[in-house]
C-alpha cells in the first residue's frame, strides 16, 4: 500500500494528492463517506475497451467485510496512466504503477472477477482529508483483516532492472538451506559456479526494487495472515522468500576463510531486515516492537512525508509506544513532531535514552547540510536523516538490557548479563523540563570532564556519512595542553592498555551488548600492536588505525611508548590477524549463538561500523566518542540517561548534544559515589 510514501522524496503522499492538479475525481464517484470502522472494496476486471476495466465499488464496515485482497505497491512518480476503472457513480484513473499490477491480475490465475481488493489510491477519496486520516488510524487492521497482502515488484523486465528468472531463482535459494546443512564443499562448489552467480544477478536486481526500502511497505509485508510477492506474473510466499533470504545469508557466511557476497549487501538488507522484524512481529510471546528501535532500524528507508516514520510502523510497535504518538496528524511540522517524541518518551518511560540517537539522526549527520531552517532542536533525533546501512544494534543505547529502546538480535540471543546505566540511582534525580515550544530541554546531571584528544580514523569502509567530516577529516586531535596530573597520569603502561582496549569493544564481547568483554581481549589487543610494528600482515583496518592512532597521547605517554613499554608475546594463532567476516560467521541456527566474537570482530563494529574514536580526557577518562566529537567537548552523565553523552558549549550556558560516549569506569553508576563524596558538583544544562 505505502499509504504515504510511494517512491522517490518528490513523490505524491495522500496529503499531497489534495492540491494536485493532476488528479480530477468528481464527488459523485465515492457516493459516500467512510470512516475509521468502514472500508471500500473493489471488485474489476478488464473490459472490451482498451485501458479501460470494469468495477464495483462497494462499502463494508471492516468487521463484517468479505474476504478481500490488499494491494503494497510503490505508487511511484506523480503521474497517471490512461488507464480507469470505470464504475457506475463515474470512473477513476489509475497510476502508472499500479496499471501494469492491474492487468496482471485480471489474467492470472491466482484471482478471479469476483474477489475484492482494498487498493489505497483507489479505495479512499483522496480529495476527502478527513477520510484520508481515518483511513490511516485503521491501517493496520486493513492489513490484518486481509485474506492475503498482494506485494507488486514490478514487471519482470523494467527500464534499467531486468529481473527475468529471480522468482524462479529464489524458489530454488528457499531449499538451500536443507541441501546444503552443514555441507560447505557443496555450497563452495556452487557459488564457484558461473550459471549459479549470473542468476544470482536477477535477484539483486529485484532487491534492489524500491519497494523494499519504503517506510509504509514494510508494515504491509509483516502484518498480513499471508504474503505474497509477485513479480510479473511469478511470485513467491513470504514464508520461501524468507528462507531464500537466509539461504543467501548462508551463502555469504558459510566459514571465516571464504567469504561471497551473493547479492550485494546494501540490496540485501532490505529483505533481511524484513525477514527479522517478521520473526519478531510474530513471536509467540509478543508484545510489539519498541517504535525508537525499529524507526532507526528502518533509517535506511525512504519517506515522502517524514512524518511517517512514526504513523507507517503504528501496526507494529508496543501497546506503550502506541500511546506516546496517539493519533497521527499532519497538522503539525515533522521538527515539532520529533521534538514532542522525545517529551513523550520521557513522560512515559522516565528515560531520555531517546537523545542517544542525535548520533546518526541530526542535521549533521548527512553528506550534506540541510541547513537551520526547519531544524530539529539539537537534543532530539531528526529522522528525516536517512543512514546508509541498517544495524539490528546501532547504538550503546540499544543495548539488550534496554525493553524501552532494545534492538533486533536473533529470537535465541536472549540472554543477557551486562547492563549500561551511567547514572544509577540518580536516575530518578533527573529534574527533566521542557519549554513550552519545545526548544528547550533542561535536565541535570554531572560534567565527567573535557576531551583532551580524539584518535583518527581511516575513512575505508567507515560508516560516517556526516558532511562535517567530510570536510574536516577524522584525524587525530589532540590539545596542546598536558593532560592534568591525577591518580591516572602515571599509570603503569598495562593499566592504559586494558582501558583502551575495553573502550575499543565498548566493554562487551558481542555486538548486541549482552555479556561483558573477557580479560583476554587486553593480550589480544597488544599481540595486534605489536603484530603491527612486526609488519606482520595484520587486517587493514587495525594497522591503518594504529598507524592514525600511534601518537594519541595518554597521561604522559603516546599509544605507541605504551605498547613498546609491555614486552612482546606472539599472538595464540594467526586467525588473530585477520579481519573479520563482512557478515557474520553462519551460526548453527538462525538464532544466533551466545559464542563471544573476537576482540578483531568487536574492534571493526566500533570503529568501522559505529564510526567511534577512542578519546582521553584533560583527566585520563579514556573511552570512545562519536565521529563528530572534538577536543574541548565534555563527556557528560545526563541523569535521565543511561549512557554518557558528547555535548558541545553554545553560547552563554547552553548545550548540544553531540552523540553518546564510553567512558570506561563510568558506565555503571559509578558517578553517585563521585556526587555522595563532593569529588563532582551536579549541574543543571540547557540543551538546545
Amino acid at each position: 500500500m505505502d499509504m504515504l510514501t510511494k517512491n522517490e522524496p518528490q513523490s505524491p503522499t495522500l496529503l499531497d494528492m489534495e492540491s494536485s492538479s493532476s488528479i480530477t475525481r468528481a464527488d459523485s464517484v465515492y457516493a459516500d463517506s467512510i470512516d475509521q470502522v468502514s472500508i471500500r472494496l473493489l471488485r474489476f476486471s478488464e473490459s472490451e475497451d482498451d485501458g479501460v476495466f470494469t468495477g464495483k465499488l462497494e462499502t463494508f464496515r471492516l468487521a463484517s467485510a468479505p474476504h478481500f485482497y490488499t494491494a503494497s505497491y510503490v505508487w511511484g512518480t506523480k503521474t497517471y496512466s490512461s488507464t480507469t476503472v470505470r464504475l457506475k457513480t463515474g470512473s477513476l484513473s489509475v497510476l502508472s504503477s499500479l496499471a501494469p499490477f492491474m492487468h496482471m491480475v485480471t489474467k492470472h490465475k491466482d484471482f478471479g472477477n469476483d474477489d475484492w481488493w482494498w487498493i489505497d489510491s483507489l479505495c479512499i477519496n483522496l480529495e476527502n482529508g478527513h477520510e484520508r486520516e481515518k483511513q490511516i488510524q485503521i491501517m493496520a487492521d486493513i492489513y490484518k483483516r486481509a485474506k492475503r497482502a498482494i506485494i507488486w515488484l514490478g514487471e519482470e523486465r523494467e527500464e534499467g532492472s531486468d529481473c527475468t528468472g529471480a522468482i524462479e531463482f529464489l524458489h530454488y535459494l528457499s531449499t538451500l538451506q536443507v541441501a546444503f546443512d552443514r555441507d560447505d564443499a557443496a555450497m563452495r562448489q556452487n557459488l564457484e559456479d558461473p550459471e549459479f552467480t549470473s542468476k544470482c544477478a536477477a535477484v539483486s536486481k529485484l532487491l534492489f526494487r524500491p519497494w523494499w526500502t519504503r517506510v509504509w511497505t514494510l508494515q504491509e509485508f509483516v502484518l498480513s495472515k499471508e504474503a505474497k510477492l509477485y513479480c510479473g506474473p511469478k511470485s513467491i510466499s513470504r514464508g520461501k522468500l524468507k528462507s531464500a533470504v537466509y539461504s543467501i545469508f548462508l551463502c555469504s557466511t558459510i566459514s571465516s576463510d571464504f567469504e561471497h557476497e551473493l547479492v550485494p549487501r546494501v540490496a540485501f538488507d532490505g529483505a533481511f531486515n524484513r525477514r527479522r522484524i517478521h520473526q519478531w512481529h510474530t513471536r509467540i510471546d509478543s508484545r510489539g516492537i519498541s517504535l525508537i528501535s525499529i524507526m532507526a532500524y528502518l533509517g535506511n528507508h525512504s519517506a515522502t512525508d517524514s512524518r511517517d516514520r512514526i504513523f507507517s510502523v503504528l501496526g507494529l510497535i508496543t501497546s506503550r509506544d502506541r500511546k506516546l504518538i496517539g493519533t497521527p496528524e499532519y497538522s503539525s511540522s515533522a521538527e515539532l513532531q520529533f521534538a514532542k517524541l522525545v517529551r513523550s518518551f520521557w513522560n512515559e518511560y522516565g528515560s531520555l535514552d531517546i537523545i542517544c540517537f542525535v548520533h546518526l539522526f541530526s542535521r549533521f549527520s548527512g553528506p550534506f547540510d540541510p541547513g537551520p531552517d526547519n531544524s530539529v532542536p539539537h537534543w532530539a533525533p531528526d529522522w528525516r536523516a536517512t543512514i546508509e546501512f541498517a544495524s539490528p544494534v546501532p547504538m550503546m543505547v540499544s543495548q539488550s538490557a534496554s525493553e524501552h529502546i532494545g534492538n533486533f538480535r536473533p529470537l535465541k540471543s536472549a540472554t543477557w548479563n551486562a547492563t549500561y546505566n551511567a547514572p544509577g540511582e540518580l536516575s530518578k534525580k533527573a529534574n527533566v523540563h521542557f519549554s513550552h515550544d519545545l526548544q528547550v530541554l533542561h535536565c541535570d546531571g554531572v560534567i565527567l570532564d573535557t576531551i583532551h584528544g580524539l584518535g583518527g580514523l581511516d575513512d575505508r569502509q567507515l560508516r560516517c556519512q556526516s558532511f562535517i567530516c567530510a570536510e574536516t577529516g577524522h584525524t587525530i586531535l589532540q590539545s596542546s595542553t598536558n593532560q592534568q596530573s591525577g591518580p591516572r597520569a602515571n599509570m603503569l603502561p598495562t593499566d592504559w592498555i586494558e582501558l583502551i582496549a575495553r573502550s575499543l569493544v565498548l566493554n562487551r564481547q558481542d555486538k548486541y551488548f549482552c555479556f561483558h568483554a573477557p580479560t583476554h581481549y587486553t593480550t589480544d589487543f597488544l599481540h595486534l600492536c605489536h603484530a603491527c610494528l612486526a609488519h606482520a600482515p595484520v587486517d587493514w583496518s587495525f594497522s591503518t588505525w594504529f598507524e592514525h592512532n600511534k601518537a594519541l597521547v595518554f597521561g604522559t605517554q603516546t599509544l605507541l611508548d605504551l605498547v613498546t613499554n609491555i614486552p612482546s608475546e606472539p599472538p595464540s594463532s594467526r586467525s588473530d590477524l585477520r579481519r573479520p567476516p563482512s557478515y557474520p560467521v553462519r551460526p548453527r541456527s538462525d538464532f544466533g549463538s551466545d559464542k563471544p566474537d573476537g576482540f578483531l570482530s568487536r574492534f571493526h563494529d566500533t570503529v568501522r561500523k559505529k564510526a567511534r574514536r577512542l578519546m582521553v580526557t584533560h583527566q585520563g577518562i579514556v573511552g570512545m566518542a562519536p565521529c563528530r566529537a572534538r577536543s574541548g567537548d565534555v563527556v557528560a552523565v545526563i541523569f535521565g540517561c543511561s549512557i554518557p553523552l558528547v555535548l558541545r558549549a553554545v553560547g552563554q550556558g547552553s548545550w548540544q548534544v553531540v552523540g553518546e560516549a564510553y567512558a570506561h569506569d563510568f558506565m555503571n553508576g559509578e558517578v553517585v559515589g563521585l556526587v555522595k563524596r563532593g569529588k563532582k558538583d551536579g549541574c543543571r544544562f540547557r540543551l538546545v
